[in-house]
């Protein structure tokens, strides 16, 4: 059986995979993806228990999920950044569950500041989205 952290990082990088910007250049890993810019990667974060809510009958819990977004740009990578950040952005909130029916809610916790490396002859930056996905899976058995 999976883990349904694996399951929802799936559909994480299925809804953002096709975007107009970075197209099919979506990594899973924590490597950065620097040379196929424009593009992302998607990490998984820590799964908090939601002690809220241990009363009920399946344990809830909050999956922090990072999505960074890469680009190469000379001009303007900001608004490259910006760019991205909005579709990203629609195509996550576009389901809040993903699909999938153990996702209770996705939720944008917030993005981090904008990163810039290089000089002007090539720019790269670097900025990480945050959301939370909310889910629940039994008490035995975190795939079920």
């Amino acid at each position: 059986m999976t883990h349904r952290a694996e399951t929802i990082m799936a559909a994480v990088v299925t809804a953002v995979e096709g975007l107009t910007t970075t197209g099919t250049r979506v990594v899973r890993s924590r490597v950065r993806t620097v040379e196929t810019a424009p593009s992302l990667s998607v990490e998984q974060g820590g799964d908090d228990v939601n002690p809220e809510l241990t009363s009920y009958p399946k344990v809830t819990r909050d999956l922090n999920v990072k999505i960074i977004i890469h680009v190469k740009q000379n001009t303007d990578p900001e608004t490259q950044l910006n760019l991205i950040r909005e579709e990203v952005y629609a195509a996550i909130m576009a389901d809040t569950t993903l699909g999938i029916a153990f996702v209770i809610d996705t939720m944008p916790i917030g993005d981090d500041e904008p990163e810039f490396t290089g000089d002007a002859d090539q720019i790269t930056g670097r900025q990480m989205m945050n959301f939370v996905v909310k889910y629940r899976h039994s008490w035995t058995s975190a795939g079920a």
